[in-house]
C-alpha cells in the first residue's frame, strides 16, 4: 500500500467540511446582535433549517369555482395503476404498488416520450419539483447538472445500462434495470450572527448521486401500440431492504413504497400545489406558535409593524447561531476568544464563559500553534482569503482530537479591529491496522496480482484514489474521483457491493469477488476489501471507508462473492498504518508529512537503481530545489536561507536556525 500518495492527498480522511463553500461577496457580520448574543439565554431547542416567515394577517378564502378540485394535474392515475396491475402477461412481477411509490407516466406517443406526470414520492426520491419534471424525457437524472443531450454518450452513468435501456425500450418490452442516477443539487443556506460584527453567511452546497433500481412497463392502448410508459423507481442505497424476492430470470420483486429515508431531501412545492395536496387546518398557525416558543418572545414588539421584521428576522439568527452544531467563533489577531457558540461544551467539553478572554494556545497542541498562528497572522493581510486552519485541540477531559476550521477575515469598522470569524468540527483521520489488513488479505494470492487504494464515502462515491488503479482498471485515479462506484460495477454485482457497504458501516472488513468496468469497455475480475476507514474493532459508525481493490481470477457461479472478515484477532494495541496521525504525537504534521515526502522519493530513487541500474549511471546530478523545503520548527516554506538544526544540515528556517546557533553557542 503507497502509504504516502493516499495521505498526501488527503491526510486526514473525509472531511464533513470540504463541501462548505464560503462565499466571499457574502462575508458581513451585523453588530446589531451584539448585545443579544451576550445578554440572552440560550434557547434549548432544535434550530430549523430554514427561518420562519414573518407573521402574516389571515388570508379570506377565495371564493369562486375550483376546475379539478380532485385532481390538480388533470390526469387520471388510478386508471393507470389498474391498467398496470391487470396487464395482460406480466413479464416482471412488480409486487405491491400503491400512490407512495416513486413513479413517472411517459407518453409513448409523443416526440422524445415526455413525462406527463410524476408522484410526489418521485418529486422527494430526486429533489425536483413537479413543474421541473414534466415535459422532460427521464434521462435528465442521469446527469448532476439535469442536462443530457439525446444519443450523446453519458459523462456520469453506466452506457451500457442506457443502451440497454434503450434498447428494451425501442421494442416495447418490459425490463428492470439498476443505474446511477443524481438528485438535484441542493445548497442549504444559514444565517449566523457575530459578536459585535456584521451577519455571517455559510453556504453549504452537496451533490446526491444514487443508486436507482428502475423497472419500466409499456400500457398498449386498443389499437395494439405502446400508449404510455409506466417507470418506478426505487434507491437502493437509502432503502437496500426494499428487495423482497429475486426471480429465476434475474429480476427482483420490489416494495417500491418509499419509506422515511428520504425525509432529508425536501421538495418547495408551489402554493397551488399545497393548496389541493392539504386540506385547510390550523397547522400553519400552530407551526408559527411552535417557532415563536423557540425565541425570546420578549425581545420582540409584535405591535410594532415597522420594527416587527427586524426583531424577529434578530432573534431567529441568534437561535440558529445557538443550535449551530458547528463550533462557531471569535478569534483575535492574538489569538484570544472574543466569542464561542454553544457548541463547545458538546465538542470542547467546555462552557463558553471558560473560553471567552481566554487564549487558543491554552488548548492547542503545543506542536501545533506555531504554524496556526502565523495563519492568522497571514490571514491579516488579505481579507478575502479563506482561512483554513487544522491542528490538533484538547477537550477539558477527553484529550486531544484533530480539529478543522474555515472562516474569513472581518474588519470592525466602528472600532478599527480585526478578527477572524471561524467554524470548526472535528475532522476524522484515517486508522487502519496492519493486522486487520493481513488477516483480509490471508486467503489471497498476492505475488501477481495489481491492486490500488482509494477513500469512500459511505454511499460509495470515490473521494481519492491511488495513481496504481491504472494498472488495475486502466482509468486515471483524476478519473475515478468524485464518482460512484456503482458506475463502474456490473448489475449483477449492485446487490453485493450494497450490502457491503451497509456491513461496512457497522464497523465490519467485508470482502467482494465481482467484477469491474474497465477504460477499454470490458468487466474484469477483481476483489474488493472494504475497510472502516476511522474506527476500530467496530467502535461506532465510521466517516468514511478505505477499499482495497486488485485483480481477481474469475470465480464460479457457486462461489461465495461476499465474505465478511472475522475481527476476533484485531487488537486495538496492533500498529497503525498511520502512526503520524496520532493526536498525541510530539511533532507538527506539516513536518511529518514532508519526512514522509522525502523518505517516499529516496524509495523510489533506490528502487529505480535496482530496476534500471544503467539509466542511474547516465542520470546527471540536479541542482538541489529549496522551494520544496519546510522549517522543521515553524514550518515555514519562504526562508531566503536554510540552516543546520538538531538533527541535520538546511532543516531549519534562517530565524529559527540563528535561534538555534545562538542558544547551542555557549556550550561549546
Amino acid at each position: 500500500m503507497n502509504r504516502t500518495n493516499l495521505m498526501e492527498s488527503n491526510l486526514f480522511g473525509h472531511s464533513n467540511m470540504q463541501n462548505i463553500n464560503y462565499q466571499s461577496n457574502q462575508h458581513l457580520i451585523s453588530s446589531e446582535l451584539c448585545s443579544l448574543l451576550s445578554s440572552s439565554p440560550p434557547v434549548q431547542s432544535t434550530a430549523l433549517m430554514q427561518p420562519p416567515p414573518a407573521p402574516v394577517a389571515p388570508v379570506a378564502p377565495v371564493s369562486g369555482t375550483l376546475s379539478c378540485v380532485y385532481s390538480n394535474t388533470g390526469f387520471d392515475m388510478i386508471q393507470i395503476l389498474s391498467r398496470l396491475m391487470n396487464r395482460m402477461n406480466p413479464q416482471i412481477q412488480l409486487g405491491p404498488i400503491d400512490l407512495s411509490c416513486a413513479f413517472v407516466v411517459s407518453d409513448a406517443k409523443q416526440y422524445d416520450m415526455p413525462i406527463i406526470y410524476c408522484s410526489p414520492a418521485f418529486e422527494r426520491l430526486t429533489g425536483y419539483t413537479n413543474n421541473e419534471i414534466v415535459g422532460k424525457n427521464c434521462r435528465f437524472l442521469q446527469s448532476p447538472d439535469g442536462k443530457v443531450t439525446c444519443g450523446s454518450r453519458r459523462q456520469h452513468t453506466d452506457n451500457q445500462a442506457v443502451f440497454h435501456m434503450k434498447g428494451q425500450l425501442n421494442q416495447g418490452k418490459e425490463h428492470q434495470a439498476s443505474i446511477i442516477n443524481y438528485r438535484k443539487d441542493g445548497q442549504v443556506t444559514v444565517e449566523m450572527d457575530g459578536y459585535e460584527l456584521p451577519l455571517l453567511l455559510l453556504t453549504y452546497s452537496y451533490e446526491q448521486p444514487f443508486v436507482n433500481l428502475v423497472t419500466v412497463i409499456p400500457l398498449w392502448d386498443e389499437n395494439n401500440t405502446i400508449e404510455f410508459f409506466v417507470g418506478l423507481q426505487v434507491d437502493l442505497v437509502e432503502q437496500p431492504n426494499s428487495i423482497i424476492e429475486k426471480m429465476k430470470d434475474g429480476t427482483y420483486i420490489m416494495n417500491y413504497h418509499q419509506t422515511s429515508a428520504l425525509h432529508g431531501y425536501n421538495v418547495h412545492l408551489d402554493s397551488g400545489d399545497e393548496y389541493f395536496r392539504e386540506l385547510p387546518s390550523d397547522s400553519v398557525s400552530n407551526q408559527y406558535n411552535e417557532v415563536i416558543s423557540l425565541l425570546d418572545a420578549t425581545q420582540i414588539d409584535f405591535e410594532n409593524l415597522a420594527t416587527r421584521d427586524q426583531q424577529f428576522q434578530k432573534e431567529w439568527n441568534k437561535t440558529l447561531l445557538d443550535q449551530c452544531t458547528d463550533f462557531i467563533h471569535v478569534l483575535s489577531l492574538k489569538g484570544l476568544f472574543l466569542y464561542v457558540s454553544n457548541s463547545c461544551e458538546n465538542i470542547l467539553e467546555y462552557s463558553p464563559e471558560e473560553l471567552v478572554g481566554d487564549s487558543l494556545n491554552s488548548i492547542c497542541h503545543p506542536s501545533d500553534i506555531i504554524p496556526v498562528m502565523r495563519e492568522i497572522k497571514e490571514a491579516s493581510n488579505d481579507p478575502d482569503k479563506i482561512v483554513t486552519l487544522l491542528f490538533r485541540i484538547r477537550r477539558k477531559y477527553s484529550g486531544y482530537f484533530w480539529f478543522e476550521c474555515r472562516g474569513k477575515l472581518h474588519m470592525d469598522q466602528n472600532k478599527g479591529r480585526k478578527c477572524l470569524i471561524l467554524s470548526g468540527r472535528e475532522r476524522p483521520v484515517y486508522r487502519l491496522l496492519e493486522n486487520q489488513v493481513r488477516l483480509s488479505n490471508m486467503d489471497e494470492d498476492n505475488d501477481n496480482a495489481d491492486d490500488f487504494w482509494a477513500k469512500l464515502t459511505l454511499n460509495g462515491l470515490f473521494l481519492y484514489v491511488t495513481p496504481q488503479c491504472k494498472e488495475t482498471v486502466g482509468f486515471n485515479a483524476e478519473s475515478l474521483e468524485n464518482e460512484s462506484i456503482y458506475q463502474y460495477v456490473e448489475n449483477g454485482a449492485v446487490t453485493d457491493i450494497t450490502r457491503a457497504l451497509e456491513l461496512v458501516k457497522g464497523g465490519e472488513t467485508v470482502k467482494v469477488y465481482h467484477t469491474i468496468l474497465n477504460s477499454k469497455g470490458s468487466y474484469v475480475p477483481v476483489v474488493s476489501v472494504f475497510y472502516p476507514g476511522d474506527i476500530i474493532c467496530s467502535q461506532g459508525q465510521p466517516s468514511f471507508l478505505l477499499l482495497q481493490m486488485r485483480s481477481h481470477a474469475p470465480v464460479d457461479d457457486e462461489f461465495e462473492t461476499i465474505v465478511i472478515c472475522s475481527n476476533e484477532d484485531v487488537d486495538e494495541d496492533d500498529t497503525n498504518i498511520f502512526p503520524e496521525l496520532d493526536p498525541i504525537r510530539t511533532t507538527n504534521w506539516q513536518y511529518e508529512l514532508y519526512q514522509l515526502q522525502k523518505t517516499n522519493k529516496k524509495l523510489k530513487d533506490q528502487l529505480d537503481s535496482y530496476t534500471n541500474p544503467k539509466t542511474r549511471l547516465r542520470k546527471k546530478k540536479v541542482k538541489t530545489n529549496d522551494s520544496h523545503k519546510i522549517c522543521a520548527n515553524c514550518q515555514r516554506k519562504d526562508s531566503p536561507e536554510w540552516r543546520k538544526g538538531p538533527n541535520g544540515p538546511k532543516e531549519l528556517c534562517n530565524a529559527c536556525g540563528l535561534r538555534y546557533a545562538k542558544s547551542i553557542g555557549p556550550k561549546r
